[in-house]
């Protein structure tokens, strides 16, 4: 998995140095690094007959060798340390080299961090967005469910005022039917006797 890091450039320290180192002999640069600190330099040299040495001093006083170069014109070099300690940049020159002169550039102070153990703030914004869509979403739901159930009573107060209009229609109905069919009850009657009489 390639990590992605996050540079917090505070209190970052840069130097430069051109130096000349004699065949045979050894020029080191050494430096006090806190944990989770990006070391980083590069530089060139005038001559293949050499080597170059990164190596970490813990608070134990135990040196650990990290980085060896060698025969190369341009070199870069970067570690974290993931403790803090002491490091030390090392130029040797060979015994049947010249002088050699090496243009070293050095920075270190950026703090380093694996963003997949940090909270990303894009992440965070983006669930508060759908904290703020869900907390909407709910509210509407909310109100739809009162529309619903206000929509609800209204029909079953509607149905049972049609229920009550359709009783009330029956009944005036039949209660005219009933007095049609007396009405024709005693039509029949006198006609019947208007017609015995006649």
């Amino acid at each position: 998995m390639i990590l992605e890091l996050i540079f917090l450039l505070t209190g970052v320290q840069s130097i430069i140095l051109k130096f000349k180192v004699p065949p045979g002999q050894q020029q080191c640069i050494k430096d006090s690094v806190s944990q989770n600190t990006l070391i980083y330099g590069n530089y060139d040299t005038t001559s293949l007959l050499y080597s170059f040495t990164l190596s970490i001093i813990n608070q134990q006083d135990q040196e650990t060798i990290i980085i060896e170069h060698s025969n190369d014109i341009n070199q870069q070099f970067h570690y974290v340390m993931q403790e803090s300690g002491e490091i030390s940049m090392c130029f040797e020159v060979d015994d049947y080299a010249d002088i050699t002169t090496f243009n070293l550039f050095y920075e270190s102070g950026a703090e380093i961090y694996d963003q997949d153990l940090l909270a990303k703030k894009q992440h965070v914004l983006n669930l508060n967005e759908t904290l703020d869509t869900m907390e909407q979403l709910q509210q509407d739901i909310s109100r739809e469910q009162l529309l619903i159930v206000d929509r609800e009573n209204k029909r079953k107060h509607s149905f049972t005022d049609i229920q009550t209009k359709i009783i009330g229609f029956a009944g005036i109905t039949f209660g005219l039917l009933i007095i049609v069919a007396a009405c024709q009850v005693i039509y029949v009657r006198r006609y019947v006797v208007y017609k015995k009489l006649a």
